[in-house]
């Protein structure tokens, strides 16, 4: 920023003297606040756009956060179908066995009877 001194020693060099050189630095120094408030406006504009971009960006974390979430669970939930249905299986393997040694045992033991009333 240029001083009021700086300002009029410049507006001397140019020549100019009296309302002349006043008009000189009141629009020089009107230039400069307006150049400042351009460059705070697009400050402002850059902060809040870089704050749109970190909620925009926090938003697709969350939503992502969330399908991920969701993703575990489906598998989870997954393997507890397959954990349930394997144990269905072997529950039911157990009972086949179980009843193949039943008829055995069955059939053992009327074979038995069977060599007894031969006898």
């Amino acid at each position: 920023m240029a001083t009021v001194q700086i300002l009029k020693n410049l507006g001397e060099q140019m020549g100019l003297k009296g309302t002349d050189l006043r008009d000189f630095i009141k629009e020089q120094q009107d230039l400069e606040r307006k150049e400042r408030n351009r460059l705070i406006e697009e400050q402002e504009r850059q902060r809040e756009s870089e704050k749109e971009q970190r909620e925009h960006d926090k938003v697709q974390q969350d939503k992502l956060d969330e399908f991920r979430l969701a993703q575990m669970e489906r598998e989870k939930e997954k393997e507890q179908r397959e954990r349930e249905e394997q144990e269905r299986q072997r529950a039911e393997q157990d009972k086949q066995i179980e009843s193949e040694k039943e008829l055995r045992e069955y059939q053992r033991e009327k074979d038995e009877k069977d060599r007894e009333f031969e006898l």
